[in-house]
């Protein structure tokens, strides 16, 4: 039962999310910035289902199994979350369209006293000698990632990314719907499937402990 509700709890939390940043969008109608904190958040809670599975089927189910491939487990998971935390870079800015993210950028800019030369998505910081590159994320239409080529000046993207969020509160910045709606639709999927499988699994175990109880004699000879 406590592996059925972990689940239960992991699938709606992600659900959540999604649909909180969504709606952070479409009811406060501005825009706003993720740190790499909650990226990180995102994908370990989206990859903790399937490693919690293995464990499960891992762990001994009688005294004197071996823990190895349990702790041979723990450490792959570990080791997973590590390199994702180590790799990701940058924030993540829902809710507005390239051209009013353009805009942004070019008034923190200015703001910051950070002279600079732009391409298409590409902000070359000419004083530090680095990049800001704007890259557009799966969900297209309103959700970008803003990350340095050099990743050693965090002092600095720190500065960038909070001048643009005192921007968006600030300021009038045009939104961008369509993601936000995609956002609250992929959070309403992942608690419809995270439902769907608690029930199944809720009733597989209800079928299984009916047989144990019509059973009794059967499944305790098993078990020897």
């Amino acid at each position: 039962m406590g592996s059925i509700i972990f689940h239960a709890v992991i699938f709606a939390l992600l659900s959540l999310i999604f649909i909180a940043a969504g709606l952070r969008v479409l009811i406060a109608k501005r825009p706003f910035i993720a740190s790499r904190r909650w990226q990180a958040i995102v994908i370990i809670l989206g990859l903790t289902p399937s490693f919690a599975n293995a464990f499960e089927i891992m762990w001994p189910k009688y005294p004197g199994e071996n823990l190895l491939f349990v702790f041979l487990q723990a450490g792959f998971y570990t080791m997973i979350c590590v390199v994702i935390l180590l790799r990701l870079r940058g924030c993540l800015v829902f809710g507005v369209s390239r051209t009013a993210l353009r805009d942004t950028l070019r008034q923190t800019f200015s703001r910051l006293n950070l002279p600079y030369e732009e391409s298409d998505r590409t902000y070359h910081l000419l004083t530090l000698n680095n990049e800001l590159l704007v890259e557009a994320t799966s969900i297209d239409d309103g959700v970008f990632l803003l990350r340095l080529k050099k990743s050693d000046d965090r002092s600095t993207f720190r500065r960038v990314a909070s001048e643009i969020s005192d921007f968006f509160r600030t300021a009038s910045v045009q939104i961008k719907r369509r993601g936000s709606y995609a956002l609250v639709v992929l959070g309403g999927v992942i608690l419809i499937a995270g439902s769907c499988l608690t029930y199944i699994r809720l009733s597989i175990r209800a079928e299984q402990q009916a047989l144990r109880k019509a059973n009794p004699e059967y499944f305790k000879s098993s078990e020897k």
